[in-house]
């Protein structure tokens, strides 16, 4: 296993658009039915900050902090946030196995396509556990390439696939981390385990092919690139991406 770990998708124009796409409901629908108005969340991994806003206005009476690793990315949340005129959050730049808050800090902490690229998810664990207050929630959403529908499926495109499979394992990855999650969680600590799963379907091929083709050229496989966007262009193309979702409470 890799000792260092670096964010795939990387912090591009391109990637960071790709994610201010998400929103609450498209990717957090397995956690609205668990908030309350007043509760404090912190989302870990937050981005450009879209579900963060989201997750805002559903709080009237709390608060939101949103935390990345990468501050091109808080300072676009930030900015996010200011022109939506959303008041009751703010952003911070940190990783998630260095959270700066206090012990028992937040009611939820919510994780979007984070742990599919950590090296050390336990650790992490640890730290969300750390600033749950007893009784609080955490909310954890991750991928599992063992459930992509593709199509059309040829021999070119499983090997791009595959290439950008062990491009994600090299940077210390798990593409697998979403069936993970509940052994993660009880293990860290978590009882009430809620387990779910979801497909996310692609409505533009082009989309999702030119994300995961940058990715790849940026690693020099411009071959493999090359394959998944002439895919793109297919007009039977398919691509739908499973999800797997795990809400645990800490245990006291």
């Amino acid at each position: 296993m890799p000792t260092t770990e670096n964010y795939t998708p990387g912090y591009s124009q391109n990637a960071s658009d790709f994610m201010a796409r998400r929103s609450a409901r498209t990717h957090a629908a397995f956690l609205l039915g668990h908030l309350q108005e007043s509760m404090k969340l912190l989302d870990c991994g937050c981005g450009p900050g879209s579900i963060s806003c989201d997750l805002a206005r559903l709080l009237p009476a709390g608060h939101v902090t949103g935390i990345d690793r990468e501050a091109t990315q808080v300072d676009r949340a930030r900015k996010h946030a200011a022109k939506q005129g959303i008041a009751n959050i703010d952003f911070k730049a940190a990783p998630i196995y260095e959270l700066p808050f206090p012990d028992g800090s937040f009611d939820v902490v919510f994780a979007h396509a984070v742990f599919e690229h950590l090296n050390t998810p336990e650790r992490a664990v640890a730290e969300v556990r750390r600033v749950l207050r007893p009784g609080g929630l955490a909310a954890l959403r991750s991928p599992d390439w063992g459930g992509f529908i593709v199509a059309p499926e040829t021999a070119e495109v499983q090997s791009a696939l595959r290439r950008y499979i062990e491009l994600q394992t090299a940077n210390g990855g798990d593409v697998h981390a979403g069936r993970k999650l509940p052994a993660l969680l009880r293990l860290g600590g978590f009882t009430s385990l809620r387990f779910s799963a979801s497909y996310e379907c692609y409505e533009s091929a082009p989309l999702i092919g030119e994300y995961l083709a940058a990715q790849l050229a940026a690693a020099n496989a411009n071959s493999e690139a090359t394959v998944l966007m002439e895919w793109s262009r297919h007009p039977d193309a398919v691509f739908a991406q499973a999800w797997c979702e795990i809400v645990g409470r800490r245990a006291s």
